[in-house]
């Protein structure tokens, strides 16, 4: 997820590391068989290249003195020593040397051929350390990427890994990897400067913009470049003051990481004083004493040792710096002592019993095994079962927690499930889950337990909240005092956290995307939540997701037949299965359109009404509305209302109809036939009923009126109180239709004139057509 600059500037560290691994392999393997003098010459120390050399008297390096009768004192090897070397296969140099802590020695090593367990006594170690800082540089940064602590590290680890592969136990080296070396010397120098300001915190001079690093790596590359000029130039002496100006500064910018640490241990808490305890015991124990001696040995001529067994306490810096930026493996950094201390003490128990068993016989050390195979699994659950208690009881929490969501009728609740579950799967003091505004309504929801205030729901707009959405990532509290991303809303990412009485703040997300968040509270055993706690986190969050579908799903399912129900009062079979098809509901806006629009009264029926029984007249209109409403749906015309005795239909909306005229002709033409039939069943019983049926056709705004639970898909117009004008007109057994609608009826429908009427609404009398049946 880099950006281009950044990928380049990664590659450009590994291939500087690559190169320096290449030129020192290529140039090791080639001097094999060449004459190999069995020492390595500067002008503060003398050290070993060969075991046979080692084994002479020459082992932990010393001071040197003379080299064949030549003294050192002038400390100008080039020039005074070199030339009485002796390199001739057999023959011998003769060394005069001081050793550290005993007396002056006089020795003869012999020159012979360099063979590969030469390479190996001379180079094996140092090679071994370069290899191990690239790699935990490089393994950091690929686990914590583009982060300034992994910037940082990196750098770090190739100026050290690469100079390590180049040191030089001979007395000459190749120039490419004698230059390169001298080179890597300037970008540890601006390494260890980078680095002491970006641990155990990022440093604000770091947050301000590239400026700081700029001007340190400036200042490592002139430092690279005069010692390289001052190398090849034969200026032993402008070299060896240019050595002590860089082990000087190298030797400042460790005092002052130092110091950083131990102010940051005692002054701050949680993550950061961890992080300072760690670094200064590293700074302290694994840095302080190869940077001392060299400064000590090319400053004074003192410390006649050979400076590769200082390097290696460069493992525990090496290890602190790793440690302190997997800020997850810091979390739980008690537990880990602890069990440690409790393995350690196991050891020891079962390798003193080894060790008196053995005094009897050495069988009876093998039979120990067997038991301890049997026992070891046990003491191991014992020991997890004491260190992390719960962890027994999760599956079965974890189960009752799914159990819970599956029951929840709605987001609401299911928030509150979560909420309630994970505190006490976790013993944590408080919990909140929230989703955002349009994830589970239009709303943000958000559901607490234990919160001292209940949150507010619009938590999508916290700082924190949003960097958590950038990132993907869990955020905890500690993490803000040292991550450089919440370096400028620091102040807000902790009012966020205390709002939500929070330690940890993990992300929901859907289909990749960070749509809200679950904040657990403070352990109530004091603990951090660790990996293992994010990673179940991650799983019930994940089931909280999908139980937040189901729910949703079935909301919509209920809401569909709903709105199913709520359109079959209007629109026929075929038409509710386009809308529904096309979004439902929601896509029924009101609009203005064009419409043909059907009235139908019938005649005498205040009358009848007045003179018969309520049930005689409700089972009367059952059976007229029952034919009404079939021939409705098979002419798909969408039903207004029915008002007593009278109903209004009209046509070409919701669903476009071309031949909407057409239709409404139509289906009047057989609901009459449709009355007649009736009509014949009513006159037996000595019902005088007939209908009267008005059409009009014209523009009109159409779309739902009324209120939430109560509402009608109404058609709102002139054309409206036309058509129902002419109903009331027509006569019994009579279709009026307005002229619009006589120009566009098809060559088989006929329709002769009526008239004009002066309608009421109306200023103007109205013409009109009267449809003929058949």
């Amino acid at each position: 997820d880099g950006t281009t600059r950044q990928k380049l500037l990664l590659a450009g560290l590994v291939g500087l590391y690559a190169f320096g691994v290449l030129i020192a392999s290529v140039n090791r393997l080639d001097s094999l068989g060449e004459p190999d003098l069995g020492w390595h010459l500067s002008w503060t120390e003398i050290s070993p290249t060969r075991q046979d050399a080692a084994a002479s008297g020459l082992r932990g390096g010393g001071r040197p003195l003379e080299i064949n009768g030549r003294s050192l004192d002038t400390r100008s090897i080039r020039e005074d020593i070199l030339p009485g070397i002796r390199w001739q296969l057999g023959e011998h140099n003769v060394l005069r040397v001081k050793p550290a802590g005993r007396p002056v020695r006089e020795l003869s090593i012999p020159v012979r051929e360099r063979r590969f367990d030469d390479l190996l006594y001379a180079h094996g170690a140092t090679l071994a350390l370069g290899t191990l800082f690239f790699v935990v540089g490089f393994t950091t940064f690929v686990l914590r990427p583009w982060e300034t602590s992994s910037w940082a590290l990196l750098s770090l680890c190739v100026a050290c890994g690469g100079s390590l592969w180049t040191l030089l136990p001979e007395m000459s080296g190749a120039p490419l990897e004698e230059g390169y070396r001298r080179s890597m010397v300037g970008l540890g120098f601006a390494a260890v400067w980078h680095a002491s300001v970006a641990f155990p915190s990022v440093h604000p001079l770091l947050l301000r913009g590239p400026a700081a690093l700029i001007a340190i790596y400036a200042a490592g590359i002139v430092s690279a470049f005069l010692q390289l000029h001052a190398w090849r130039s034969g200026w032993q002496g402008v070299w060896q003051y240019q050595s002590v100006v860089n082990s000087g500064l190298l030797l400042i910018a460790l005092t002052y990481f130092i110091g950083r640490c131990a102010a940051l241990a005692l002054r701050s808490q949680g993550l950061v004083a961890q992080r300072a305890r760690i670094l200064l015991a590293g700074a302290l124990f694994g840095a302080a004493l190869p940077v001392a001696v060299r400064f000590v040995q090319l400053s004074f001529g003192r410390f006649e040792v050979d400076t590769r067994y200082a390097y290696w306490s460069l493992a525990f810096l090496l290890w602190a710096l790793a440690r302190s930026t997997l800020r997850t493996e810091l979390l739980n950094a008690r537990v880990a002592a602890q069990r440690a201390a409790v393995y350690g003490m196991a050891v020891v128990g079962l390798t003193a019993l080894a060790v008196v068993l053995s005094r009897f016989s050495p069988y009876l050390v093998a039979l120990l095994l067997l038991p301890l195979l049997y026992i070891w699994p046990l003491f191991e659950a014992r020991l997890n079962a004491r260190f992390y208690p719960k962890r027994s009881q999760l599956p079965e929490l974890v189960r009752g927690l799914g159990e819970d969501l599956s029951t929840a009728s709605s987001v609401q609740q299911a928030l509150e499930v979560i909420s309630r579950g994970a505190a006490r799967v976790f013993d944590a003091r408080s919990s909140a889950a929230f989703l955002s505004a349009g994830v589970a309504g239009e709303e943000p929801r958000v559901g607490s337990w234990g919160v001292a205030v209940a949150p507010e729901p619009a938590l999508e707009k916290e700082p924190l909240i949003q960097v958590m959405a950038a990132t993907r990532q869990e955020v905890q509290r500690d993490q803000i005092a040292v991550e450089p991303q919440y370096a400028r809303i620091r102040d807000d990412s902790y009012a966020c956290l205390d709002r939500l009485d929070a330690e940890l703040l993990v992300p929901v997300t859907i289909e990749g995307r960070v749509v809200g968040g679950l904040a657990m509270g403070e352990r109530t055993t004091g603990d951090h939540y660790e990996r293992f706690h994010i990673e179940v986190l991650h799983s019930l969050i994940q089931g909280m997701v999908r139980d937040i579908r189901r729910i949703e799903a079935s909301e919509r399912l209920q809401e569909r037949e709903r709105e199913f129900s709520d359109l079959k009062r209007f629109f026929p079979p075929p038409i509710i299965e386009r809308i529904m098809a096309e979004g439902g509901t929601a896509e029924l806006r009101s609009q203005r359109r064009r419409v043909t629009v059907f009235f139908a009264d019938l005649r005498g029926f205040t009358a009848f009404s007045e003179r018969r029984e309520p049930e005689e007249v409700v089972a009367t209109l059952a059976d007229y509305h029952s034919a009404m409403g079939a021939r409705i749906g098979e002419f798909e015309g969408t039903l207004e209302r029915f008002v007593g005795d009278g109903f209004m239909v009209f046509f070409n909306d919701p669903v476009e109809q071309s031949d909407h005229v057409e239709r409404a002709a139509r289906m009047a033409l057989a609901m009459l036939g449709d009355v007649a039939d009736l009509r014949s069943g009513w006159e037996r019983l000595g019902y005088a009923i007939d209908v009267g049926m008005g059409i009009a056709t014209g523009y009109a705004t159409v779309g739902f009126i009324g209120y939430e639970g109560r509402r009608d898909y109404a058609v709102i117009g002139s054309v409206t109180n036309l058509a129902s004008r002419l109903s009331d007109q027509a006569g019994p057994g009579e279709i009026l239709v307005t002229p619009g609608v006589r120009v566009e009826l098809p060559a088989g429908i006929k329709a002769d004139p009526a008239g004009e009427f002066q309608l009421a609404g109306f200023s103007q009398p109205q013409s009109a057509y009267r449809l003929l049946a058949g």
